[in-house]
């Protein structure tokens, strides 16, 4: 019996070298190694087994992008709240559900630690309110305020997240001259990787990528 982990172990490894990843998950789910298993699953392109190991593991952010890719959203939130990020939980909801008020509580409830964190809450909430009852002013002004706002935000994921969730709510409630406007601000903060999104973004949105960047902006631009 001491010698079943090893030899478990040694399947996995010779399962892993010819890419037989479920298999080898299998193998390491069942001599009790949790991470390497839902490594293994993710591998494997089967995300819900890889979030319900992730999950023995004590490892709710994980499972729920795992969950996220599966779909499986409304449990994609329940674990970025059970890993005490309701900020993702929020977002989760309000975007890719219709769970709008839940939406609303956890984003009320969310601590902000610095200011793009709280210009993301103020975002969620406002987007949450003005689908589950068409009250779209405090989101507009909110919304409007993000380009002067967005340069100033720290550390850089901050900015590109702020960017990513502000141009997701205009497009929510149907204002591309806003995303556009945010777009433009991101673009001359020197965000990373902004030209690309506002290029997909337009050929998507507008159907024209007409005077968009191509490329990142030159030093000294903003």
């Amino acid at each position: 019996m001491t010698g079943q982990p090893d030899l478990l172990v040694r399947a996995a490894l010779c399962y892993e070298q010819t890419g037989a990843y479920a298999d080898a998950a299998r193998c390491h789910e069942e001599a009790g190694h949790r991470l390497k298993a839902a490594e293994l699953w993710e591998q494997a392109g089967d995300p819900v087994r890889a979030a319900e190991c992730w999950q023995r593991a004590g490892r709710p952010r994980r499972a729920g992008r795992c969950l996220l890719a599966a779909r499986r959203f409304e449990a994609a939130a329940e674990c970025f709240e059970q890993a005490g990020d309701l900020l993702r939980a929020g977002w989760t909801l309000v975007t890719l559900t219709r769970s709008f008020a839940t939406a609303e509580q956890l984003f009320a409830l969310a601590r902000a630690g610095n200011p793009g964190e709280r210009l993301r809450r103020g975002l969620g909430r406002d987007l949450a309110v003005a689908l589950a009852y068409g009250e779209r002013a405090a989101l507009l002004g909110t919304l409007g305020a993000v380009p002067d706002r967005l340069a100033s935000l720290s550390p850089a994921r901050e900015r590109q997240e702020a960017e990513v969730w502000a141009v997701t709510a205009a497009d929510q409630v149907g204002r591309p001259d806003l995303a556009a406007l945010v777009f433009a601000a991101s673009y001359h903060a020197g965000v990373t990787g902004c030209a690309d999104r506002w290029q997909h973004w337009a050929a998507r949105a507008l159907g024209d990528t007409t005077g968009v960047p191509t490329g990142p902006a030159p030093p000294g631009a903003g």
